[in-house]
């Protein structure tokens, strides 16, 4: 594959997309396998609701999953992603309570994008490791979400419901948000010189630095679109539940990671893909509703998930050491820069 501008011209390994989707073929399987588990816990029966159910839960912790692969990806991780989400989701709540519904949605995506921002900004003219900046951040953006909104209340727009919780037909609209984030993840990372400089700065630093990338904004600019993913979930949630909530977004910063490991994103960076981080979310989502119709204690699911996700790293240790062992270890991104970049 080849990408050509006037000013850049840059070259991905065949071989290394090969590597990034065989990982994300667990998720996949999974997903499926879950969903048929459910339908037989439900009697044999499939109905609309099932995917209702099924859509809605996953589509927030979807969206936190693709921001957080941006910062994988660079071989980074963002702890913030949590208060990013309750911020942005207390941030639409209360400006839509004073009247400003359509704006609220708006100072929203700013703030999220902001918070990012602020990230990429202190990890990289800090020095400070992104485990221990997006921690102390997290506390500082949770502080906010507090100032903002104490407690769970306020309101959203009236047509944000529709949006985000309603259905076309018998389709989920969260169902066709999650068509479009994984086709705009494909075409994001495959398509643009953004998604292969920010494969190859996870992939190589040091290299990417001689190819000519601009390493400091590619990783500023992952940071950016996991703090304005985060605020879309953040967005998102305020619609389902019609109100804001200053501790919602507590429970998605594990799980967003989870979802991202299940997805086939490897912990050291430079490969991954926002579709298996997609499907990783879908099946999280998915065990919570097959535990739920099983009658099975709801506590189950973090026992459950935490073995998927350490079964995952195992299945990708297994497949890199076979990769090495048949000499077909994926070859890093390679880059021929003829001046400038994004």
């Amino acid at each position: 594959m080849a990408l050509h501008d006037t000013t850049l011209r840059t070259r991905l390994s065949p071989r290394r997309l090969r590597f990034s989707w065989q990982r994300a073929y667990v998720a996949a399987v999974l997903a499926v396998a879950l969903f048929v588990l459910d339908v037989v816990f439900s009697g044999g029966q499939f109905s609309s609701i099932q995917i209702l159910g099924i859509t809605n839960a996953a589509l927030p912790l979807a969206l936190a999953a693709v921001g957080e692969t941006f910062v994988m990806l660079t071989n980074g991780i963002d702890l913030s992603i949590g208060s990013v989400i309750s911020l942005s989701n207390v941030t639409v709540a209360v400006l839509a309570q004073h009247g400003l519904g359509n704006e609220s949605i708006l100072i929203a995506l700013a703030v999220g994008a902001l918070a990012g921002l602020a990230n990429g900004l202190i990890i990289n003219y800090a020095r400070i490791a992104p485990l221990i900046a997006t921690l102390a951040t997290s506390s500082i953006f949770l502080g906010l979400a507090l100032f903002v909104l104490p407690q769970p209340g306020g309101t959203v727009p009236g047509w944000l419901s529709g949006w985000t919780s309603g259905t076309i037909g018998s389709v989920p609209v969260a169902a066709i948000w999650l068509v479009i984030l994984m086709i705009g993840g494909w075409v994001l990372l495959r398509r643009t010189n953004y998604g292969i400089h920010i494969q190859a700065l996870g992939g190589n630093e040091s290299s990417s630095w001689t190819a000519g990338v601009k390493v400091v904004r590619v990783r500023t600019l992952a940071y950016v679109a996991s703090g304005t993913c985060s605020a879309l979930a953040g967005i998102f949630l305020a619609g389902l539940t019609q109100s804001g909530d200053p501790t919602i977004g507590a429970i998605y910063v594990l799980d967003a990671i989870a979802a991202v490991v299940i997805g086939g994103t490897s912990l050291v960076g430079g490969v991954g893909t926002l579709v298996g981080s997609v499907l990783g979310a879908i099946v999280l989502s998915t065990i919570s509703a097959v535990l739920q119709v099983s009658g099975l204690s709801s506590y189950l699911q973090y026992i459950v998930t935490g073995g998927i996700v350490i079964g995952a790293l195992l299945v990708q240790g297994m497949w890199s050491k076979r990769q090495v062992a048949v000499g077909r270890t994926p070859r890093h991104i390679s880059a021929t820069v003829s001046g400038g970049d994004l």
